[in-house]
C-alpha cells in the first residue's frame, strides 16, 4: 500500500513539473508573440493549477491574461477574450503576489481597448466601438464616462435600444460628467494650455513658464442625456417616456434651447399645436438674434410638415446671416418639393386634347416653381462654388427653362470639379 501511495505522489509531482514546464513554455511563446501556442499550453496546465504554489499560480494568471489580451487585439474574439484576460489579471491581484504588475496590465489593457474603440469610431464602425466602450466601463465601473461614451457611440450606430439602456444606467447612477480643466497661459506663446492635473499646472506656473492659472468646470451633461433620451423616445413613439425624459432634462437645463425645441416637436406630434406654438415663441425669445437657431427651427418645422413655418424661419435666418448656405439650400428644396405633386398629376394624364391642355398648364406651374427656386440655388453656388448637389440641380433647372448658356457654364464648373 505504501508503494501505491508513493507512486501517486510521484505522479502528482510529475504533473506539477509538467505544469510548470507548460507555464514556462507559454511564457517563451509569448516572447515571440505566439499567443496561440501560449493559450494551448496554458489550457493544458489549467486542470491542476490549484497544485501550483502562489508564485507559479500568479505567473500562470499573468501569462493567461497576456495571451488572451494579445489574441483579443489581434482581432479574434475581441470582447470574449478581454473578459478572460481581465478575469485572469484580477485572479493574480487576488493572490496578492504581483498586485502592482497585474493592476498595471489591467489598466493598460483598458486603455488599449478604448483606443481601439476610438479607431473604430473614426472608421464609422460605431456598433463595435460602443460594445468596446461598454466593456471598458464594466472592467471598472467607477469609470462611468466610458458608459457615457458607449451610449453616444450607440446613438451614432442608430442602435437606439442600446443607447436608451446605457443612458438609463447613467441617469440611475446620477452621472453628471462634470470635469475640471486646469489651465494656464504659456508665457512664450501667449496661448492658454490645459494640464492633466492641478499639480502639473501649478508646478508649471511656479517654473515661471506659465502665468494666469485658472480652473474651468464643465456643466453637467444630465440635461444632454435626458434630451437625447427624449429624441429617441419621440422616434420610437414612446410618448409618455419622452415627456418624462423632457421633464428631467428641463430640471437640469431649463433654458436649453435644444431641449425646448425637442419638447415643441413632441407636442406638435401629439397634435397640441397651441402648446407647440407657446414653446416655440419661448425658444425664439431666448435668443432672437441667433441665425442658427432660426435655421434649426426651420429644419424642425419642415420635418413636421409645416412648410410655411419652415420658410419663414429660413428667411429669418438669412436675414440675420446672408451667407448661411444651408438655409438657401433648404429654401430651394422646400420650393421644389411642390413640384412632386405636379409631376404625379402630369404622369397620370392621357393624350386627349383636354389632357394635353391640362399637361401644359401643370408644366407652366412646374416651371414657375423652378424660377422661384433659382435665386436660392444661385446664391448657394455663389457662397460655395463647390457644392455639387446645388450645381447639378441648377443645371437641370437651366435645361428645363431653356437657359442654355447658363447651363453650359454650370456644366463646365461641374466637369472641372469632378474631372469628368
Amino acid at each position: 500500500m505504501k508503494k501505491t501511495v508513493f507512486s501517486l505522489a510521484l505522479l502528482a509531482t510529475s504533473l506539477i513539473f509538467a505544469q510548470k514546464s507548460e507555464v514556462k513554455d507559454a511564457e517563451d511563446a509569448l516572447e515571440v508573440n505566439d499567443f496561440g501556442t501560449a493559450i494551448t499550453l496554458l489550457k493544458k496546465a489549467e486542470p491542476l493549477k490549484s497544485e501550483l504554489n502562489n508564485r507559479w499560480l500568479s505567473e500562470f494568471y499573468l501569462l493567461k491574461g497576456k495571451a488572451y489580451e494579445m489574441r483579443a487585439f489581434a482581432g479574434n474574439n475581441t470582447l470574449e477574450d478581454i473578459d478572460i484576460a481581465a478575469k485572469a489579471y484580477n485572479n493574480a491581484i487576488e493572490l496578492g503576489r504581483d498586485v502592482d504588475e497585474a493592476s498595471k496590465k489591467l489598466k493598460v489593457m483598458k486603455q488599449n481597448l478604448v483606443s481601439s474603440a476610438i479607431k473604430d469610431q473614426n472608421k464609422g464602425e460605431n456598433v463595435i466601438a460602443s460594445d468596446k466602450l461598454y466593456k471598458s466601463y464594466t472592467l471598472n465601473k467607477k469609470d462611468t464616462m466610458y458608459l457615457y461614451y458607449a451610449a453616444s457611440a450607440a446613438v451614432q450606430a442608430q442602435n437606439y435600444d442600446k443607447a436608451i439602456n446605457y443612458y438609463s444606467k447613467l441617469m440611475d447612477l446620477g452621472y453628471r460628467g462634470i470635469k475640471t480643466q486646469y489651465i494656464a497661459t504659456n508665457v512664450e506663446t501667449g496661448k492658454e494650455e490645459s494640464f492633466q492635473t492641478q499639480d502639473m499646472r501649478d508646478f508649471s506656473v511656479k517654473s515661471g513658464k506659465y502665468v494666469n492659472p485658472k480652473d474651468e468646470v464643465s456643466k453637467s451633461v444630465r440635461g444632454e442625456i435626458a434630451k437625447n433620451m427624449t429624441l429617441i423616445y419621440i422616434q420610437q413613439d414612446e410618448t409618455e417616456k419622452a415627456l418624462e425624459a423632457i421633464a428631467e432634462a428641463k430640471k437640469e437645463s431649463p433654458e436649453d434651447l435644444e431641449i425646448l425645441q425637442a419638447e415643441a416637436d413632441l407636442y406638435y406630434r401629439l397634435g397640441n399645436i397651441e402648446k407647440y406654438n407657446q414653446i416655440m415663441k419661448q425658444v425664439v425669445n431666448e435668443d432672437p438674434d441667433n441665425p442658427t437657431l432660426y435655421y434649426n427651427l426651420g429644419v424642425s418645422a419642415e420635418q413636421l410638415g409645416d412648410l410655411k413655418g419652415a420658410r419663414e424661419y429660413y428667411e429669418k435666418a438669412i436675414e440675420l446671416d446672408p451667407e448661411l448656405e444651408n438655409a438657401y439650400v433648404n429654401l430651394a428644396t422646400a420650393t421644389l418639393a411642390k413640384e412632386k405633386e405636379l409631376v404625379e398629376q402630369m404622369n397620370k394624364l392621357g393624350t386627349s386634347p383636354a389632357e394635353n391642355k391640362k399637361y401644359q398648364e401643370l408644366n407652366k406651374k412646374r416651371k414657375k416653381y423652378y424660377r422661384e427656386a433659382l435665386p436660392y440655388l444661385e446664391k448657394v453656388v455663389e457662397i460655395n462654388p463647390k457644392n455639387l448637389d446645388a450645381l447639378r440641380t441648377l443645371l437641370n433647372i437651366y435645361y428645363q427653362l431653356a437657359e442654355d448658356e447658363k447651363a453650359k457654364k454650370i456644366n463646365s464648373q461641374i466637369k472641372e470639379l469632378t474631372g469628368e
